[in-house]
């Protein structure tokens, strides 16, 4: 066999190969990745309180979790809690770090967070739209904007704040979680609108 038969079979050869790759990492990639996203995050969470014994960490991290929560619930009260709050603020550095957990979680809670998917122009004139997601109705008080969260595409946790007048803001008639894969994929993927306007 000469050398030119042999190098077109190995090219041919190499080209299935990279198609056989390109078809596994666009099936099973995904899947790789939010086990390995999985893995990171329970094993940080086993880390919090070392045992030597994967998973107890985390059950001991749970269980004492619920205790704290039934000691303030029934033992502590409101009223201290808050006042040990308000001198945990006080501390610098410590209490704008504490503040800055304490409103993440709060604002967690809240009805608001990806549920309310937005388009908008940032010039009016302007034919660019971007989609966020609207955080608050009234963010700064005297005026009349609202706050969108612009994620960063393929960054889920990164993005930018902006404020705008409520009229630029349009409801964007899609479901929170499928506006979001559509901004982080870089709209490789592209959300289903919500049928009879119900999210």
């Amino acid at each position: 066999m000469d050398t030119s038969r042999v190098a077109v079979v190995l090219r041919r050869t190499l080209r299935i190969l990279f198609r056989y790759f390109l078809r596994g990492v666009f099936l099973f990639l995904p899947a790789i990745a939010t086990i390995y996203v999985l893995w990171l995050i329970l094993n940080w969470l086993d880390n919090i309180l070392p045992t030597g014994t994967p998973g107890l960490g985390i059950l001991l991290l749970i269980v004492a979790l619920t205790a704290l929560g039934y000691i303030g619930t029934h033992w502590l009260g409101p009223t201290l809690i808050g006042s040990v709050e308000e001198r945990i603020r006080k501390i610098p550095f410590i209490g704008f770090l504490y503040s800055s957990v304490r409103e993440l979680v709060d604002t967690s809670r809240r009805s608001y967070r990806f549920d309310y998917p937005v388009l908008f122009r940032l010039d009016p004139n302007s034919s660019v739209y971007y989609v966020g997601f609207l955080t608050h109705e009234q963010p700064l008080p005297g005026y009349n904007l609202v706050a969108v969260f612009v994620p960063f595409a393929f960054a889920a946790l990164t993005g930018k704040v902006i404020f705008l007048p409520r009229d630029q803001v349009i409801p964007l008639e899609m479901r929170g979680s499928d506006a979001l894969r559509l901004i982080i994929s870089g709209a490789f993927v592209t959300g289903q609108p919500v049928r009879n306007g119900t999210a």
